[in-house]
């Protein structure tokens, strides 16, 4: 690969901030300032899909289809990636390599890495988090991702790999994202990369509803889990080649997922991501978790009735904090982690 590896405490990734009139501006501002990294990328990716045995032609032809089907979908959203491949220097089609690279994967026997997504909501107030484990060869090629809004689209901050638009992140409006890649027999080339959806969600929906809107507008071919997050409540959509189904917290306000399928409507055709997954043992510790925290939280309930749970617990990030935390990102320090 052409780029080193470096362990997760050590990542210190650039921030990305762009603010521009319009999308093709800011697309192609984005082009020219990593150009460096996205020729990384692609480059990385390459040879990560040879790896994958999964031929030229085929990576070719599966991130044409995914363009097509882009352009379909959401043409400003097309127009912004083409902008992005003009200022790097490279073919949209070379592009359409690291943005679709999840729906080329298809092609491939296994999926080789896995990840974990926690959320909690009750009124007013929402955390959510995940582990991102991607392949070593990507540990540097990743950024802060700091969008400045334009006409019709909302700030959002989050981070991102080199040549994306958006993966996981908040926007001004309190809607955030997370991603866990999933695997199923319906799983093909050539749909709407999942990564432009987060990009739509982040760029485009100003609540709960309209998050799910979009990505349910989305002709998908590749399987993956998208926890949507608000103030107010958390759902995740399981996806299943085109297939969506949602998942919703129960009394607790907990949801948790890792890489196979939970949803009864979909678990016909589901697969593991690779031999020996660990997806199904992490998915017990985290349920465990729950019910431990869970159980602690109703004994301290009884003994007193006053206090902010959110505040117990470190007062983490909130959606409700979204406009605040995005300013505080262009002077915060990037997370540590090696993900993709």
């Amino acid at each position: 690969m052409s780029a080193p590896f470096v362990p997760a405490v050590q990542a210190r990734p650039e921030t990305f901030a762009v603010r521009a009139a319009d999308h093709i501006d800011r697309g192609r501002r984005r082009g020219r300032e990593l150009s460096t990294g996205i020729d990384s990328a692609l480059s990385a990716y390459r040879h990560f899909f040879s790896h994958l045995s999964i031929a030229e032609a085929d990576v070719a032809g599966a991130a044409a289809s995914s363009h097509a089907r882009l352009r379909e979908w959401s043409p400003t959203a097309a127009e912004e990636v083409a902008a992005v491949a003009d200022g790097a220097g490279i073919e949209v089609s070379e592009l359409m390599e690291i943005i679709a690279r999840t729906e080329i994967m298809t092609q491939a026997p296994v999926a080789p890495t896995e990840c974990s997504t926690i959320s909690h909501t009750r009124p007013g107030a929402s955390v959510a988090a995940q582990n991102w484990d991607w392949a070593v060869d990507f540990s540097t090629l990743w950024h802060i991702n700091d969008v400045g809004a334009v006409p019709g689209q909302h700030r959002h901050v989050g981070i991102a790999e080199y040549g994306m638009l958006g993966k996981i992140g908040l926007n001004e409006a309190g809607v955030g994202v997370l991603l866990n890649i999933l695997k199923h027999r319906a799983d093909g080339p050539g749909g709407v990369p999942v990564h432009m959806i987060l990009e739509r969600v982040l760029s485009e929906a100003g609540s709960l509803a309209e998050a799910l809107e979009i990505i349910h507008s989305a002709p998908t071919s590749s399987s993956s889990i998208i926890t949507v997050i608000t103030a107010e409540a958390a759902v995740q959509v399981e996806i299943a080649g085109e297939a969506k189904r949602e998942r919703r917290a129960g009394a607790d306000g907990f949801l948790v997922h890792t890489n196979h399928f939970l949803h009864p409507d979909l678990l016909d055709g589901s697969l593991e991501l690779r031999p020996g997954s660990t997806s199904r043992a992490r998915l017990r510790h985290l349920d465990e978790a729950v019910a431990g925290l869970s159980a602690g939280r109703s004994e301290a309930a009884g003994g007193s009735a006053h206090g902010d749970p959110a505040r117990a617990e470190g007062d983490p990030a909130r959606a409700e904090d979204a406009p605040a935390r995005a300013e505080a990102a262009e002077a915060a320090p990037g997370p540590g982690s090696s993900g993709p």
